[in-house]
């Protein structure tokens, strides 16, 4: 089995904490994020909906799909480098602190949205990497392979 010391689990969660940063806090010109100025939502779904009835299936993916799996290695690696967080409730709340942290950043970015939409799907994203991250730890406790 391939074991990580507490060094490269810190490093992998980190890690995926900097991409969450470099993807809500700076443009990208090919996913059409933070180019044009932005705005606030407080009604949750409502740019769920608004992505999946108005604008383009790329858009609606990029923007929903995109935030969940933004957040899936942050649910993996967060219990994964810190056992107290190996509880789901747990690694929810720090989750959803992180992306409510960040939209509120987003609210003083004149190009950039503060949603309460990304705070719930970056949520889901949080809790779907913890879900990845108990099977993973599930099957490794019961198989052990060498390498």
């Amino acid at each position: 089995m391939v074991k990580l010391n507490k060094k490269k689990k810190m490093l992998l969660l980190a890690g995926s904490i900097c991409f969450i940063f470099y993807m809500t806090m700076f443009p990208n010109r090919y996913l059409g994020i933070g180019i044009e100025p932005g705005g606030h939502n407080f009604i949750p779904f409502l740019m769920i909906k608004e992505m999946f009835v108005e604008r383009s299936v790329f858009t609606f993916i990029i923007n929903n799909i995109g935030n969940i799996a933004l957040f899936m290695p942050f649910g993996f690696f967060l219990p994964l480098a810190f056992p107290r967080f190996s509880q789901l409730l747990l690694c929810t709340a720090v989750g959803c602190c992180l992306s409510a942290a960040i939209e509120t950043i987003q609210w003083f970015m004149e190009y950039r949205w503060s949603d309460v939409d990304d705070v719930i799907l970056n949520t889901v994203g949080t809790m779907a990497g913890y879900g990845i991250y108990k099977a993973v730890k599930k099957a490794t406790d019961s198989i052990s392979i060498s390498v």
